[in-house]
């Protein structure tokens, strides 16, 4: 009599670990795309860049989140937005693929002006090619990320 109420007892706890685990499971955050990945990377290759910039003698120091930034630009280029993707027009999504890979080669421009202010020790220019580059970055997010 004991050893069915305790079996019946863990056949329940099991079924209701089972159940539990896969809905838990199945509401799990998925992991990040690789643009999503690129573009963390190159956010928080700005944010550090602008800390280093705040001390121009130490300036030299944002050289390899430079080019963190750089490489990250470079791996999301070759990825297309879920917005570009999700296009039915063939001749949308090649326009608005043109448009993204543009955009992306205009950020790799200003991220290499900021690479030359740094190797020139020019903070001050460094920083305004920073902005430039910070701008482009939420002017791309305005358009190819969803709201």
């Amino acid at each position: 009599m004991l050893s069915s109420k305790l079996l019946i007892s863990s056949v329940a706890v099991l079924a209701l670990l089972g159940f539990s685990s896969a809905v838990l499971g199945s509401a799990a955050p998925q992991s990040p795309s690789k643009l999503g990945t690129s573009m963390e990377e190159i956010g928080a290759a700005v944010k550090s860049i602008q800390a280093t910039l705040k001390t121009p003698a130490e300036i030299s120091k944002a050289l390899p989140d430079v080019w963190k930034a750089q490489r990250a630009v470079l791996d999301a280029k070759s990825e297309l937005p879920k917005l570009v993707t999700d296009l039915t027009d063939e001749k949308a999504k090649a326009k608005a693929g043109l448009e993204y890979r543009t955009q992306m080669q205009d950020l790799m421009r200003a991220f290499l002006d900021v690479e030359s202010a740094v190797l020139a020790g020019d903070a001050k220019k460094a920083e305004k090619a920073l902005r430039a580059a910070d701008n482009l970055k939420s002017g791309g997010h305005g358009k190819f990320r969803p709201q």
